[in-house]
C-alpha cells in the first residue's frame, strides 16, 4: 500500500527521515518495498489496524521509542435520528453509523486534499468523495457518501436473487446480485453493495446540498466472498477484507464532518445516527512474564515488558507476578498470550536475542507415558531405524515426498475406500477424509511428476488412520516407481528395491505371497492389477507390506501418462524385525559344498514353494542356503520338454544348493544322499522334473 511520509510525520511528530523510518518498520513490523516521499509498505493481512496513515504513525512511534498522541474525536448519538437505519444481518454488519452534513457545495477539492490523495494513488473526484477517501487513508475506515435528498431510510440486508445494481463508476457497470451478498437498501431497492461499491441512484452530484455519510463495520468474510463473486475489488473491499475495528465508525464520521466543513463549506449535525446491536469491548489477557522469557529465550525484565506493551497502546496492570493486558478493539490480531509475546519480541528486536543451540528430545515426545524411559528408548530406536531406511531409499535413487494426511472424495470413490475417518469440518472436498494408506497420494505425486520426467521414483513415510475394529494409527513407508514407457518390468524392479531394502535392514527369510485374500489396505488392492500384486511376508507369516503394478484403469482415471508400480510397508513391523534379526553369528568352521539343481515345473509353481520343499525334505538339516540363479519361461509357441518325456512344463528353474554342517566336514556320500531325497520330494510334491 502507498503511504505519504509527510502525512505520517504530521500524525506521529517523528523526526526520522523516510529512509530511517523505512529501516525501523522493515526490521520490526512490515517490509517497506520503497522509501522516499511515498512509502510502499507490505501490510500483513493480520494487521488491519495498520492499513492507515494513523496506524503506521502509531507503529513507527512505538518502534522508535517516541511518544504517540492519538487524536480524540468526541461525538454524541442522536436520540431522534433524521434517517431510520435497520440492520437485518448483524453477523455481516456489526455496526452502521451515519452523519448528515448540510449545506455543502460540491466542487473540485482544494490542492492539499488532491495532492495527498494522488500521492497515495487515488484520483480526485470531487470534494465530498475525496473527503471520504481521505478519512479512509488517514484512519483506515472506508466510507460512502449518499445524497441525503434521495434517501428515505437505510436497510442493511441480503440481496434478493434477481436484483441488480448499477455501480457508481465510469462505466456504470450493472451487477447481478444474489442472496449471498449484503447490500445497503432503502425500502424497495439496493443502493450500494455493502463494503464494496455505491450505486448510481443515490450518488453525489453537483446538485447535492445535504450529504449522508456512511461508516460501517462489515464482516470481512461477507465482503471477501461478494468481491470474489462479482470480480469487483475496491480500496474499501480490501480494507474490509482485512477487518475493521467496529469502534472506528463514529470517530471517522466526526473527522469527515470536520473536513467537509473545511473543503465543502458544510455544517455537520451535532450528533450521529448509530445502530450498534452488540458493542465490542477491549479484551483483557493474562500474561506471565516468566512465559515471555522462556518463549523468547531472553532475560527481559518485567519493567521492559510493560514498557514495550504500553508503547504499543496496550494498558498493563501487574498483580501478584502476573500482568493483565487490555487489548484495544483495533488489534484484531491479538487474541492470546503468545500474540503478546510476539509483540514484545519484535519490538525488543529478534536480532538482539542471542543465538543458542536448541535443546531437542531425540524421541517423539508424544510417546512419553508416565516417564517410562523404556518407551522413550524404543521410540529413539524407531527414529534411528526410520532414518536408516530413508537413507537406503535415497541411495537407491528415490526422492522423499511429504503429503497431507487427507484424501478427496474423488480418490475415495476411485479406489473404493471404506472405513475412513471423515473430518467434521473439512476445508474443502480435497481434504475430507483421513487416509488409511499412503498409496492414493503417492499415485497423484507420480502423475504430477511424470509430466516433467521420463521416469519417477518417490517414497514417503507417514501416519495412516484406520477405522477397522477400534481404529488404529500406523506408520508406513510407501514407494512408487513410474515411467512413461514400460510394463511388467516396473513391478519386478520395485520388487527388487523392496528386497534390497529388507536385506540392508538385516531382515531375512521374507517371501512374496500372491494368494488371495490380501489382508492389506483396500486402496493398495484396488489400485493394482491382479496377477501383479503380492504381500510381503516374514518367515513367521507376519504381513510386512504389499507390492503391486498399478491397474491401467486407475492410471487412466488419474490421467497418469505411463505405467507405475506401488509398494507399501509397515514401518514399525520393519523396525521390529530388523532389531530381532540383528544377531551375531560366528563364521563357519567347516567348508560348504555347493550343488546345482535344475527343474522343469508348472507355470503356477512358486519359487518359494520349491525352496520350502527343499528345506522340508532335507533329512539331516544339511542345506544351509538355497539361491535361485536362473528362471526361463518360454514365449509364443515354445514348449518345455525333458528329453524323451511327454509332459510339457511352464518354466525352467535352476538353484544353487549350499550344504554345510556346524560339526564336521561333509563327505560326498552325505551330500549325494541328501540330494537324492530332495529331488525325490520335488518330483512327488510339485510334479517337478529334474533336468
Amino acid at each position: 500500500m502507498k503511504f505519504s511520509y509527510e502525512w505520517i510525520k504530521e500524525l506521529s511528530g517523528t523526526t526520522l527521515s523516510a529512509e530511517d523510518a523505512s529501516a525501523v518498520l522493515t526490521a520490526k513490523a512490515f517490509e517497506v518495498k520503497e522509501s522516499g516521499p511515498v512509502l510502499d509498505i507490505d501490510i500483513l493481512p493480520n494487521r488491519p489496524d495498520a492499513v492507515s496513515h494513523l496506524g503506521v504513525a502509531r507503529e513507527l512511534c512505538a518502534l522508535s521509542g517516541q511518544r504517540f498522541a492519538a487524536p480524540v474525536y468526541e461525538y454524541a448519538v442522536s436520540e431522534r435520528p433524521d434517517v431510520e437505519i435497520e440492520i437485518r444481518d448483524a453477523a455481516a454488519c456489526m455496526r452502521y453509523s451515519a452523519l448528515i452534513v448540510r449545506g455543502v457545495t460540491v466542487g473540485p477539492s482544494p490542492a492539499w486534499l488532491r495532492e495527498r490523495l494522488e500521492a497515495c494513488g487515488l484520483q480526485s473526484i470531487n470534494n465530498v468523495v475525496d473527503v471520504t477517501n481521505y478519512v479512509m487513508l488517514e484512519l483506515g475506515q472506508p466510507m460512502h457518501a449518499f445524497d441525503r435528498a434521495l434517501i428515505d431510510r437505510i436497510v442493511v440486508r441480503r440481496a434478493e436473487t434477481g436484483e441488480t445494481l448499477q455501480a457508481l463508476d465510469e462505466a456504470r457497470t450493472s451487477y447481478a446480485l444474489d442472496n449471498s451478498m449484503l447490500v445497503i437498501a432503502d425500502g424497495t431497492r439496493p443502493l450500494a453493495i455493502a463494503g464494496i461499491k455505491g450505486g448510481v441512484g443515490t450518488g453525489i452530484t453537483d446538485a447535492t446540498t445535504d450529504v449522508l455519510l456512511e461508516a460501517a463495520a462489515f464482516g470481512p468474510e461477507s465482503v471477501r466472498a461478494t468481491s470474489r463473486a462479482l470480480n469487483l475489488r475496491t480500496d474499501a473491499s480490501i480494507r474490509f477484507g482485512y477487518g475493521v475495528d467496529p469502534n472506528l465508525t463514529a470517530p471517522a464520521l466526526v473527522r469527515a464532518g470536520e473536513l467537509l466543513a473545511k473543503a465543502a463549506g458544510g455544517t455537520p449535525d451535532s450528533s450521529i445516527i448509530d445502530v450498534y446491536p452488540s458493542p465490542a469491548s477491549d479484551r483483557v489477557l493474562s500474561l506471565d512474564p516468566e512465559y515471555v522469557r522462556a518463549l523468547l529465550g531472553i532475560a527481559i525484565p518485567n519493567a521492559q515488558i510493560r514498557s514495550i506493551l504500553e508503547s504499543l497502546s496496550f494498558e498493563v496492570t501487574e498483580h501478584e507476578g502476573s500482568m493483565n493486558v487490555r487489548v484495544p478493539t483495533r488489534r484484531l490480531d491479538v487474541v492470546g498470550q503468545e500474540d503478546l509475546v510476539e509483540e514484545v519480541g519484535r519490538v525488543y528486536g529478534y536480532d538482539a536475542i542471542p543465538a543458542a543451540a536448541p535443546v531437542l528430545p531425540i524421541y517423539d515426545q508424544h510417546s512419553w507415558v508416565q516417564e517410562d524411559t523404556a518407551v522413550a528408548w524404543d521410540e529413539a530406536s524407531f527414529i534411528r531405524e526410520r532414518a536408516a531406511l530413508v537413507r537406503l531409499l535415497a541411495g537407491a535413487g528415490y526422492a522423499e515426498v511429504y503429503n497431507y494426511v487427507f484424501l478427496s472424495d474423488e480418490l475415495r470413490t476411485l479406489l473404493k475406500l471404506e472405513h475412513l475417518h471423515e473430518l467434521a469440518q473439512p476445508q474443502s472436498g480435497e481434504y475430507r477424509w483421513l487416509r488409511s494408506s499412503l498409496v492414493p497420494r503417492l499415485l497423484v505425486n507420480a502423475r504430477d511428476n511424470l509430466r516433467f520426467a521420463e521416469r519417477v521414483r518417490l517414497f514417503e513415510t507417514g501416519h495412516t488412520f484406520s477405522r477397522i475394529g477400534e481404529g488404529k494409527e500406523d506408520v508406513r513407508v510407501g514407494i512408487v516407481l513410474a515411467s512413461r514407457a514400460g510394463g511388467d518390468e516396473l513391478f519386478y524392479e520395485l520388487k527388487g528395491v523392496v528386497a534390497l531394502l529388507l536385506e540392508r535392514l538385516g531382515i531375512t527369510g521374507t517371501y512374496s505371497d500372491d494368494a488371495a485374500p490380501f489382508p492389506w489396505d483396500a486402496s493398495a488392492v484396488h489400485a493394482t492389477l491382479g496377477g501383479r500384486q503380492a504381500l510381503v511376508r516374514a518367515d513367521d507369516d507376519t504381513v510386512l507390506g504389499f507390492i503391486g503394478a498399478v491397474h491401467p484403469r486407475i492410471a487412466s482415471a488419474l490421467k497418469l501418462k505411463g505405467y507405475a508400480a506401488i509398494a507399501e510397508l509397515d514401518l514399525r513391523a520393519l523396525v521390529r524385525f530388523a532389531q530381532e534379526e540383528r544377531e551375531f553369528a560366528p563364521l563357519p568352521k567347516y567348508p560348504s559344498v555347493v550343488r546345482d539343481i535344475a527343474l522343469f515345473v508348472d507355470q503356477g509353481v512358486k519359487i518359494d514353494d520349491i525352496i520350502q520343499t527343499i528345506h522340508g525334505a532335507d533329512p539331516s538339516d544339511l542345506v544351509d542356503d538355497v539361491d535361485v540363479f536362473d528362471i526361463f519361461v518360454p514365449t509364443g509357441t515354445e514348449k518345455l520338454k525333458a528329453e524323451g518325456d511327454t509332459p510339457e512344463y511352464g518354466k525352467s528353474v535352476a538353484f544353487h544348493l549350499v550344504f554345510r554342517s556346524d560339526e564336521r566336514t561333509l563327505t560326498d556320500a552325505e551330500v549325494d544322499a541328501a540330494e537324492v531325497v530332495i529331488k525325490q520330494a520335488l518330483q512327488e510334491k510339485l510334479n517337478a522334473r529334474v533336468r
